[in-house]
């Protein structure tokens, strides 16, 4: 495992600011990604912004200013903010920006938004046509995704799976065949969430990536009933942040059987749906002719999906 040599950082970073003169920051929230672990994945555009931005939004000042000690930024004015906060928060962070101020936005770890605080307020300054500028980064989902060996031409984000055990395996049920997907998920849980998976959706290749960048960083890609074997055997293991990538369905593998299907469609025209967009829709979930789900809802539901 390669750490920084803070030396060589600040020297890189010095040199960095004196060859680039000071920028004066636009009128607008800049969405700054942070390392997940190791401190040298942050990009010198990101210091540069957290550098010169007037305010620094973060989910926890305790945190954020670790990173910001670690590359001499100080003197920053630090607002705290999660998306349970009330709409005064968010009043308070327009009426900077009406003012003329640059903030950044950043998450204790990561790529903000990604299951991370923050979608209210992107919506609420939009609505006041403020500027949001993204400025790239690290994130534990792509660093995953690269040295999984698991195919990610088409893949679904799903954040943390329910707590619960029956929900869990609820929610695992009506997940696309034809996608890949990643979640995260608490060291308490991993076993569980492996051993649903090996039963919901059968023995396939899972990667179980854990504290992805840190010293004890660990990525193991085999058939998921391995893997549960592997921490059975090693609980000790069972520390830290996970990310888990679940590779689709083999293409010889089963599609949903017409019941499954049928609870499908009865789900969508619940939820508002008519009879075109849900075979649309379910067709491009499930790999299904949109015709064929198109006939079986309204042999079984009628037009009005009743």
């Amino acid at each position: 495992m390669c750490f920084i040599n803070k030396e060589l950082i600040f020297q890189t970073m010095q040199n960095f600011f004196t060859k680039t003169q000071e920028i004066k920051l636009e009128q607008a929230l800049y969405v700054v990604a942070t390392p997940i672990g190791n401190l040298g994945d942050v990009t010198l555009r990101s210091l540069q912004v957290l550098k010169s931005v007037n305010f620094i939004i973060c989910e926890d000042t305790r945190i954020s200013i670790r990173l910001l000690n670690a590359y001499e930024i100080s003197e920053k004015k630090l607002l705290t903010y999660n998306d349970h906060n009330d709409q005064k928060t968010r009043d308070k962070i327009l009426r900077l920006l009406l003012e003329g101020n640059s903030i950044a936005l950043i998450s204790d770890a990561g790529t903000p938004l990604i299951s991370d605080p923050g979608h209210k307020l992107i919506n609420f300054l939009r609505q006041f046509n403020q500027k949001i500028i993204p400025l790239p980064g690290a994130s534990s989902v792509v660093t995953a995704i690269c040295a999984s060996g698991i195919a990610c031409d088409n893949f679904l984000f799903v954040g943390f799976l329910p707590s619960s055990k029956i929900q869990k395996e609820n929610f695992l049920k009506t997940l696309p065949k034809n996608f890949t997907f990643i979640c995260f998920e608490a060291p308490n849980r991993v076993l569980e969430t492996l051993n649903a998976i090996k039963e919901i959706l059968g023995n396939r290749r899972v990667c179980v990536a854990r504290e992805l960048t840190k010293m004890h960083e660990e990525i193991i890609s085999d058939e998921v009933e391995k893997s549960v074997n592997f921490f059975e055997e090693n609980p000790e293991k069972l520390r830290g942040e996970f990310v888990i990538i679940v590779e689709k369905a083999d293409k010889s593998e089963k599609n949903l059987s017409e019941a499954e299907l049928l609870k499908a469609i009865k789900l969508a025209i619940k939820s508002g749906q008519s009879l075109k967009d849900l075979s649309q829709n379910l067709s491009e979930l499930y790999g299904i002719n949109k015709k064929e789900i198109y006939q079986l809802a309204l042999a079984s539901f009628g037009k009005g999906g009743g």
